[in-house]
């Protein structure tokens, strides 16, 4: 669980063992969907002064200081964050859900292997949870050393 503090000047993150969550059951909340890897923006309540996350392994959270809070989705699932005042006192609680986007994707199954793909227009791997671990660390390894000649070429760049 973790806890986004919003003092007066700034955001401050800590992390909180909390007591048991709510109960998913409850009647009220609001519901939120959100795409893997996207963020959606949503205002905050007057008077929030600190945001608890259930699992921000899940949906992360960052408050900006005009009280915009922006969700992103991290990996699929269920979570909440409650909006506290100053007091402690509750002020809303929201549930958030984060599934895959319905994209151009292709899936590839060999048994019980996957390996994804994302066509638009050309099908190119891509990194997906629960794709086998060879397809996985190829696509990634591939990602992190294009990004690294990017930035190589970004700094080439700059010292002109």
């Amino acid at each position: 669980m973790s806890r986004l503090r919003l003092p007066a000047f700034g955001v401050m993150l800590a992390a909180m063992a909390l007591g048991a969550p709510a109960s998913a059951n409850e009647t009220g909340p609001d519901q939120i969907g959100v795409f893997l890897d996207q963020a959606k923006l949503l205002k905050l309540p007057t008077g929030t002064e600190t945001i608890i996350v259930g699992n921000p392994a899940i949906a992360d959270v960052t408050v900006q200081r005009n009280g915009v809070l922006i969700i992103t989705g991290r990996m699929p699932g269920r979570t909440n964050f409650i909006a506290l005042d100053t007091n402690g006192t509750i002020i809303s609680e929201s549930f958030v859900s984060v599934s895959a986007p319905p994209d151009h994707g292709l899936l590839v199954m060999r048994g019980l292997d996957s390996a994804h793909y994302h066509c638009s227009p050309k099908c190119q791997p891509t990194v997906a949870l629960g794709d086998e671990e060879k397809h996985f660390g190829r696509a990634a390894d591939q990602t992190l050393r294009r990004d690294a000649l990017a930035n190589q070429s970004s700094a080439a760049g700059t010292r002109r």
